[in-house]
């Protein structure tokens, strides 16, 4: 009985999606800048933004839905762009986020969601790093390990995501990432995944 109050507290309403013009302009910057088909890596953003919602509603973290939607969409772009600037991916992402955002409402301190898309594939514990950054990054955790990290979350919830937005051909957009990082950034494997 317990697990199914805690269930439903934690289960994002339906498994949906902001519909904001903030979350709007995100899928769009998506769509401008992914270069995969399939809905794999699509879905990836989507279930690292069910999951941090998660994260965030069990620990009473406030952050913006449509806010934590657009950081979830443009988090990995980085990778991707070629019109933004950044000695990481991760440093890409949050320059892409930046131009691409500019002129819609933020409801978090800029600080916010710097951390949010650079620490979010930080594998350690990051010291000070906010409430809502580490949400995203423990996210990032469950979604890689296909739920065996799940941070408290029952296991419910966090299958029904992955059942709603299955993964398609993301392992094959994981392999372009791993080859575009090793050919590319090298030291990123190092300094923003482990430090």
């Amino acid at each position: 009985m317990l697990e199914s109050a805690t269930q439903t507290a934690t289960a994002p309403a339906a498994l949906s999606l902001p519909t904001s013009p903030l979350a709007a302009h995100a899928e769009a910057v998506f769509e401008a800048t992914s270069p995969y088909d399939g809905d794999g890596f699509r879905n990836h953003c989507r279930r690292l933004f069910l999951f941090t919602e998660m994260l965030l509603a069990r620990e009473g973290t406030p952050l913006a839905r449509d806010l934590a939607y657009a950081i979830a969409m443009c988090h990995d772009l980085g990778i991707v762009s070629r019109e933004d600037t950044g000695r990481t991916y991760l440093e890409r992402s949050r320059s892409l986020f930046t131009r691409e955002m500019t002129g819609y409402p933020i409801a978090a301190p800029q600080d916010i969601v710097d951390e949010c898309l650079v620490y979010n594939h930080r594998l350690l514990a990051v010291p000070n790093l906010s409430p809502q950054a580490d949400a995203f990054r423990r996210a990032v955790q469950i979604e890689h390990t296909h739920g065996l990290l799940r941070f408290g979350l029952p296991k419910g919830p966090v299958a029904a995501v992955f059942a709603a937005y299955p993964r398609d051909n993301f392992d094959r957009v994981l392999l372009d990432f791993t080859w575009r990082t090793l050919r590319h950034e090298p030291w990123t494997l190092v300094s923003g995944i482990f430090f």
